[in-house]
């Protein structure tokens, strides 16, 4: 595990009391908030003065914005609009985050363990929220008790192995090949880092961000199915 570079340390004091402690920004803190205001700016920009004749920009946030709410849909049914926002947000900071490797001067956030760990966390409470919110809390605690009792235990895991799924894929895939791409470089720093590069740090950055928003989309989708 590399070391990450840390940029400043805020000083803190909780009042009326002896509490004090730091707030530290990072290198990957600094990344995550400059990816958040791109993908702010954009949907600023593209939204502030729509026209029925699109411009390039509305076209380009339109035709994302309706991609991804299709998908939703499709998958989760029709309650797909409260969750299509966070789905979206998802997919487009993933997708931002895992390929800036293409970038040499930019780290990608998500080789921090951090960032998954906190994405997968956010994830899986909203799957749990959506449990009780559809079934109540006492249908969702019994649910995992089906199809029989003696398998609460292992329904009860499956809370605890989708988030670790999710975190651990995505930092593997990606820390791993930030490690190929460093080792790719110091051995033929000319030629073979570009092209290695549309592998490691675009095709596959692009489809961890799409593998961990299409089973977030999943694992939501199985909480708000009723069964029959």
């Amino acid at each position: 595990m590399e070391e990450v570079a840390v940029l400043a340390k805020i000083p803190v004091t909780i009042p009326f009391t002896q509490i004090s402690f730091n707030i530290v920004i990072t290198e990957i803190i600094v990344t995550s908030w400059i990816i958040m205001a791109v993908i702010i700016l954009w949907a600023y920009l593209a939204t502030r003065n729509m026209k029925l004749v699109p411009s390039k920009l509305q076209l380009s946030a339109e035709f994302i914005v309706d991609s991804i709410n299709n998908f939703v849909k499709n998958i989760i049914g029709h309650k797909w609009k409260s969750y299509a926002p966070y789905l979206g947000t998802l997919i487009l900071y993933l997708a931002l985050s895992n390929t800036l490797g293409a970038l040499f001067f930019a780290k990608p956030p998500t080789r921090d363990f951090s960032i998954p760990v906190a994405l997968a966390v956010m994830t899986i409470s909203i799957v749990i929220g959506s449990g009780i919110k559809t079934r109540g809390f006492g249908g969702f605690f019994k649910k995992l008790f089906k199809p029989f009792f003696f398998l609460f235990p292992i329904n009860l895991m499956e809370y605890l192995i989708k988030p670790l799924s999710l975190c651990m894929r995505l930092f593997g895939n990606i820390f791993g090949a930030a490690i190929l791409m460093h080792m790719l470089t110091k051995v033929a720093p000319i030629i073979v880092p570009p092209v290695a590069c549309l592998y490691f740090d675009l095709f596959d950055g692009g489809l961890q961000a799409f593998v961990f928003f299409f089973l977030s989309t999943l694992y939501i989708a199985e909480e708000v199915e009723i069964e029959e």
